[in-house]
């Protein structure tokens, strides 16, 4: 299956660098416009699987799009792109239904990982039962920090699981935090998990202690829960 995008940018040379790159990895751009009200008529008029939005426009911002003109039970997934990252802003827009908030200058490498990680609904359910399965919750934000770490970790199977120098900032980039926030959020969702089936789990394996981040997710990644 093809994944097919369009592109609400107002910088014309940004909009056609993402689509020059992403169409490098089998994606088709069925539409692009840079500003709010075209975007309304391509909204409208147009088949696809994910929005790729720019929250500052002219005529309509992206949160007005997102308020007034994108339906709020949309069957696409949304990726928000802006130049600011204020916590009121990714709030806001992630309670209108998006699904990622990416800080420009965009890191294109990071990105194609967030298009696949979005859109892939086969690794997501896979990761969302194995965690469903060991007791963490989704209302927990540890739970989707582990969530992206297996992620990462599913597309690089080989390498070396390194959590503080490559996989807590990863995650951070991806969910706009600090590395230390996304450890301390693991942390707590292993605490609640443990209570919630997980010290279940490990006490059939013969282990009795919490584990560590790193044990879980070569566990997860072995099979071996």
């Amino acid at each position: 299956m093809i994944l097919k995008v369009v592109i609400v940018e107002d910088s014309r040379e940004l909009a056609l660098s993402i689509k020059s790159h992403i169409e490098q990895y089998g994606m088709e751009v069925v539409g692009m416009c840079h500003n709010g009200k075209d975007a309304i008529e391509m909204l409208k008029n147009t088949e696809f699987d994910l929005l790729l939005l720019d929250l500052i426009l002219p005529y309509i911002d992206g949160i007005g799009l997102l308020e007034t003109y994108i339906p709020k039970d949309h069957n696409y997934k949304i990726i928000c792109l802006s130049a600011f990252g204020k916590d009121t802003i990714l709030t806001e827009a992630m309670a209108l239904g998006v699904d990622y908030f990416i800080l420009k200058p965009i890191n294109f490498d990071n990105f194609i990982n967030r298009i696949h990680q979005i859109c892939n609904i086969e690794d997501e359910s896979q990761s969302d039962e194995v965690l469903d399965r060991l007791g963490f919750n989704d209302k927990h934000k540890g739970t989707k920090y582990l969530r992206d770490a297996l992620f990462i970790i599913n597309k690089n199977p080989e390498d070396k699981i390194q959590l503080t120098i490559k996989l807590y900032p990863e995650i951070a980039e991806m969910n706009i935090v600090k590395p230390a926030n996304v450890e301390r959020s693991i942390r707590h969702a292993i605490e609640k998990a443990w209570s919630n089936g997980l010290e279940q789990k490990f006490n059939e394996k013969g282990k009795f202690v919490k584990p560590t981040i790193g044990e879980l997710l070569k566990m997860i990644k072995d099979g071996a829960l």
